[in-house]
């Protein structure tokens, strides 16, 4: 059984980094009607999900910690969001589809990348979201070993495809992108979403 440990590392660390150029494009589904959420918001409440760097406060708020996450490929997206359910829910959700127009530095998690960062790869797809928060957290804290990187690109844990997690250093350049918003439920996404769903043995409603 692999177990993968809270930070520090415990073997000398050779982190790799991934570089988003200008032009690649950043896919996210999130919803309007809660949080007052937008295509490019942060969220400052957490730590809730897989690489949230929040401290602990009482209020779940930390004023100056917040992430968002995002991915290359809509499949990724949905799975992500869905794929515990088994039902792909379509109510007033939205997808932006974000065109960078900066450069942004990632640390690298998938593959063996993630030992040469201290860790494992599993730590992308383990249950304890404790754990792999820490690791979050030591990434963003520890400058002298990653460098002040713009966030995280790790394999989603549902079906490994590329997922992708920014600090708030990166806000203000996000807030610069090219962002084109559609209704999750547009007819023109119907069919892609169909066949994820298909290709994922997930079901769509209300379609």
């Amino acid at each position: 059984m692999v177990v993968v440990h809270l930070p520090p590392p415990l073997r000398s660390i050779t982190p790799e980094f991934v570089t988003l150029d200008r032009n690649d494009v950043l896919l996210r589904i999130f919803d309007p009607t809660k949080y007052d959420a937008t295509a490019v918001s942060f969220r400052n409440y957490g730590p809730v999900s897989r690489f949230d760097h929040h401290r602990q406060y009482p209020n779940k708020i930390d004023p100056e910690r917040s992430v968002i996450y995002a991915s290359p490929t809509l499949s990724c997206c949905l799975v992500e969001i869905f794929g515990d359910g088994g039902i792909i829910r379509i109510e007033q959700q939205q997808l932006a589809f974000i065109t960078l127009k900066n450069v942004f530095k990632l640390l690298d998690l998938r593959g063996s990348a993630a030992m040469a960062a201290g860790t494992l790869a599993a730590l992308s797809s383990i249950t304890e979201r404790d754990i792999s928060q820490a690791w979050g957290r030591y990434f963003y804290e520890n400058s002298q070993l990653y460098g002040e990187v713009d966030g995280l690109i790790f394999a989603g844990a549902h079906n490994g495809e590329d997922a992708v997690c920014l600090y708030e250093r990166a806000e203000s350049k996000l807030a610069s992108a090219h962002t084109e918003i559609l209704n999750l439920n547009h007819p023109d996404l119907r069919d892609t979403i169909l066949l994820i769903a298909k290709n994922h043995s997930l079901i769509v409603s209300p379609y």
